[in-house]
């Protein structure tokens, strides 16, 4: 166990309450296990950030010394961030987080194609894109665009010869996901990227939920979405890498000063790029051990289902998943109703976190084709850097107790 996990868990060594909050009768905090919405501050990047909120606070882009330490702070944060996904410093811009970074990188294209008097005018998506890119897409019907969105197979990976039927002369840029951020699916978006490159258009990859988790190098894509608090960093920043070999680079989608190159204004975040830069330091450095440690958490906690001989099935496959994601079903029970009896426990979601309370269901679990059933019956969950073999169990054991209470029975294993 790490020894920074008290802090993200409220639980012991062993996986129970005897932390030091939970042994002066506070109530213990229940393990989290909802990476894909966002996940723990690392520690490093915790200490990093520190510094840049009072003792050197500075504007970077201020002429005095505190201005020209905090501009270090930040091109060196760049060079962290530049260097886990194999690109130039130059080459990566800072936003708010992967939302900005994509609807830049959409519209501010569509944007540059205009100004150029480009005739292309077609943008094609995957089905199961997040809704920052669906949206922005869209959006875009209003000046001419089309949208095309291609379908996935029901393991949730998008089908390449569907891919290879849609883009055509006509296509401006292909937008579609490293993984996606509900079922942890995988994409080919290199061979997505041959395709495109093949045809002229240009190809924007949201690389949100894999950076960090997974190898990435954005070398042969043209525009890379990047979010911080997906790997270990703080909320509130992340990054559009724009090729220096890209055909031409998006007009910016907000107006005022010329920081980031011009193509994103705004007084730059220096504590939040710190701690951005530290957790890409991090992440490069861990993430071989990084991968193994969840992927073997993913497996013993279905392992553990297994052996209480809880019915569920599990969406994608074991080829082209994220390590330590976990999106499963169990028929006839509520997903609201289970999160809600395990929550003082575990810390778990529904399929799609960003539509959590809403009425309609998860797009990309109706593009898998499940039936409604199971939908309804979906949770998601993310074993992470800081957690353990004992989460994986206590988990494996709430989840249990909690759908034989719903179902009325204990079930057989079904996958």
């Amino acid at each position: 166990m790490h020894d920074s996990l008290s802090n993200f868990s409220g639980l012991g060594p062993d996986g129970s309450a005897d932390s030091p909050a939970a042994s002066a009768g506070a109530e213990a905090t229940p393990v989290y296990l909802d990476g894909h919405a966002t996940t723990p501050l690392a520690p490093e990047s915790l200490a990093a950030m520190g510094p840049w909120w009072h003792a050197k606070a500075g504007n970077p882009n201020s002429p005095h010394r505190h201005g020209r330490y905090a501009d270090a702070a930040v091109e060196a944060a760049r060079g962290h961030v530049a260097t886990l996904i194999g690109a130039m410093p130059g080459e990566i811009h800072f936003t708010s987080g992967a939302t900005e970074a994509n609807n830049l990188a959409i519209v501010g294209t569509a944007l540059a194609a205009l100004a150029r008097g480009e005739r292309r005018r077609g943008i094609v998506v995957s089905q199961i894109e997040h809704k920052s890119v669906l949206n922005a897409a869209y959006a875009l019907e209003r000046d001419g665009f089309t949208v095309t969105e291609l379908p996935v197979t029901n393991k949730g990976v998008i089908a390449l010869e569907r891919a290879s039927m849609a883009i055509s002369e006509d296509t401006l840029l292909v937008s579609v996901m490293a993984a996606n951020n509900e079922i942890g699916a995988v994409q080919p978006v290199a061979e997505i990227t041959d395709i495109a490159h093949a045809r002229g258009a240009l190809v924007h990859v949201d690389a949100a939920q894999l950076v960090g988790k997974l190898p990435f190098v954005a070398g042969s894509f043209d525009l890379v979405s990047l979010s911080s608090h997906k790997m270990y960093g703080p909320m509130g920043i992340g990054a559009l890498c724009v090729s220096g070999a890209a055909p031409y680079r998006p007009l910016p989608i907000f107006y005022g000063g010329d920081q980031e190159g011009g193509l994103r204004p705004g007084t730059l975040p220096t504590p939040l790029i710190a701690g951005f830069g530290a957790a890409a330091k991090v992440a490069a450095q861990r993430l071989d051990g990084d991968m193994r440690h969840s992927a073997a958490l993913a497996v013993r906690f279905e392992e553990e289902l297994r052996s209480r001989q809880v019915r569920f099935i599990r969406h994608g496959s074991n080829a082209a998943r994220l390590p330590g994601s976990v999106s499963i079903a169990f028929e006839g029970v509520d997903a609201n109703e289970l999160i809600a009896m395990v929550s003082a426990e575990i810390s778990i979601s529904e399929g799609s976190a960003c539509q959590s309370g809403q009425i309609t269901p998860s797009h990309v679990l109706r593009a898998i084709e499940l039936p409604d059933d199971l939908i309804k019956g979906t949770v998601r969950l993310y074993f992470g850097r800081y957690n353990t073999t004992d989460h994986a169990v206590l988990a494996a054991v709430s989840i249990a107790s909690a759908v034989r209470r719903l179902q009325g029975r204990t079930g057989d294993f079904l996958q």
